[in-house]
């Protein structure tokens, strides 16, 4: 049965000094982390010097957020990450109230400890990302609908409404949410019932009414979020990969924790529907959990998934398998425990030199979170020596990169259109009118070489700048390396058929970004 003992519970009183703890200890991992932006947490720090009611990729929170965090406490990487942590411990707390909801107080604490010592969660506090923003509204959705279903009022309908629109402004994954509703509507005569009353139409017209001018804005800009969201689907070319069914089940273990995810496997495997208790709780938490894996699933054999794309399948996850796991005590402290050591490798490796978090493995993902504050100063002194008009970069980590760490400057930083249109927001700003008189190259990729070369009447090489990323354990010196050119006169050919086939078979020596000994 439902607990309905008060928050000053032992339970609540225990998972509130825990989630305390780890919000301490993240803040503090934040404030000593000494990696720079990633290219994403850079693109959402310039969407949020402007207010806006959508951006490029992405719905507008999690410039929102930035932005309030940067006016608090200026323009630096802590401020840009800072409200990570507060953030997810916010969405452990909502899943505390659901599972004791739904369950027990016990059954919540052990929700919201899964869900806190979640790996991805772990890492996602150390970063800012759409998914950190969205997890405190997906959490709050889950006990409101439930809170809904047992006969709350309309406050408690406003507030799902509210919180649904606000899961929508953060990130479209918020749209499985309502599929689930939709699911337990249809399996779940007491949630149909609450869902098509009054309370649910006023819950609908509150969604509604927050994300209307998101849509508005989008339809004044020719549906920029609304059409990178489709084009990041991959749905083109060859379409089944069942080979990626490995990788997403692997990546998931990593998402939800080894142990959780197994034991969610194996309950789902030996999941029998019932008629009362838990298997109602059940039944509905599975509307919530099973259309993203299944959904995200077919989406990396169809083409392609990255890890956290079916993140939203496990707020509801961590409360099906706390009930599962509240009369196996050693498989949740397995499943914690192995959560923890993850955790504490998320945390620890990237405050190693760099030699040590190479013999992790993970050396390559933080490599992108390196180096450049010192590219930004060298670049641009390079500009200013040459007199350039402007900066242009041929890969779009290179312009965020730049962007936030030379924010200062003087000198346009400009991303060369590869196509004949903008791919990313980085090309938002095309090169052209005074800009365009010489301009300093700054190439990362030696095959987009020749076709950069084809916009210019002069290119004229420059230099090199070799930024060094840190020491490999087997004493090589790993660099980011920029050629750099002079350029002018730039006319660009159009993006045809013909200019593709021109550079066909044209390659350009890159030299190793980690060279061998001598």
């Amino acid at each position: 049965m439902p607990d309905t003992s008060l928050p000053r519970s032992p339970e609540a009183r225990l998972i509130l000094a825990i989630l305390a703890a780890l919000l301490a200890l993240r803040v503090l991992v934040i404030l000593t982390s000494p990696l720079n932006l990633y290219a994403d947490e850079a693109q959402y720090w310039r969407w949020a010097q402007e207010l806006a009611w959508g951006y490029y990729s992405k719905p507008p929170m999690i410039a929102w957020v930035i932005h309030a965090t940067t006016a608090a406490f200026g323009d630096t990487e802590q401020a840009v990450r800072i409200a990570a942590p507060f953030l997810h411990t916010a969405a452990a707390g909502c899943l505390f109230l659901a599972g004791r909801a739904m369950f027990s107080a016990k059954t919540g604490l052990y929700a919201a400890l899964l869900y806190a010592a979640m790996p991805a969660v772990t890492l996602s506090s150390t970063v800012l990302s759409t998914d950190g923003v969205l997890m405190p509204f997906w959490c709050a959705a889950l006990w409101l609908a439930w809170r809904l279903r047992a006969g709350g009022g309309w406050a408690t309908a406003a507030a799902l409404g509210l919180v649904l629109g606000l899961g929508i402004l953060s990130k479209y994954a918020m749209l499985y949410f309502l599929v689930g509703l939709g699911l337990t509507a249809l399996l779940d005569p007491v949630m149909r019932r609450a869902l098509l009353s009054l309370r649910g139409a006023a819950m609908i017209g509150v969604v509604l009414g927050v994300i209307a001018p998101h849509f508005a804005w989008n339809a004044a800009n020719d549906f920029q979020t609304v059409g990178h969201t489709v084009d990041n689907a991959n749905l083109s070319g060859d379409l089944f990969h069942p080979e990626n069914a490995v990788k997403f089940i692997t990546d998931q273990m990593i998402v939800f924790g080894p142990v959780s995810f197994l034991a969610l496997l194996a309950g789902l495997a030996g999941w029998r529907v019932k008629t009362e208790g838990e298997g109602v709780q059940a039944r509905w938490l599975l509307c919530f959990i099973l259309p993203v894996l299944v959904f995200i699933l077919g989406q990396a054999i169809l083409s392609r998934a990255h890890a956290n794309w079916a993140a939203t399948a496990y707020p509801g996850a961590a409360i099906l398998v706390a009930a599962w796991f509240a009369g196996r005590k050693a498989l949740l402290w397995s499943a914690l425990a192995a959560n923890a050591a993850i955790a504490a490798a998320f945390m620890i490796v990237p405050l190693l030199p760099p030699a040590l978090s190479a013999a992790s493995g993970m050396d390559n993902a933080l490599k992108r979170t390196r180096g450049w504050e010192a590219a930004a100063e060298q670049v641009f002194a390079e500009a200013e020596r040459l007199g350039a008009t402007a900066v242009l970069v041929d890969e779009r980590e290179v312009w965020h990169g730049l962007d936030f760490y030379a924010r200062d400057r003087a000198i346009p930083l400009i991303s060369w259109r590869r196509y004949a249109g903008p791919k990313s927001f980085s090309e938002h700003a095309p090169l052209e009118g005074a800009a365009a008189d010489r301009v300093l190259v700054v190439s990362l990729h030696p095959a987009m070489r020749p076709k950069l070369r084809s916009d210019f009447s002069v290119f004229e090489p420059a230099g090199q700048i070799r930024i060094p990323l840190g020491v490999r354990s087997n004493g090589c010196t790993i660099y980011r390396i920029f050629q750099l050119y002079a350029a002018s006169g730039y006319d660009p050919s159009p993006r045809s058929e013909e200019w593709e086939k021109r550079f066909e078979g044209q390659k350009e020596f890159a030299e190793p970004p980690c060279p061998a000994k001598d």
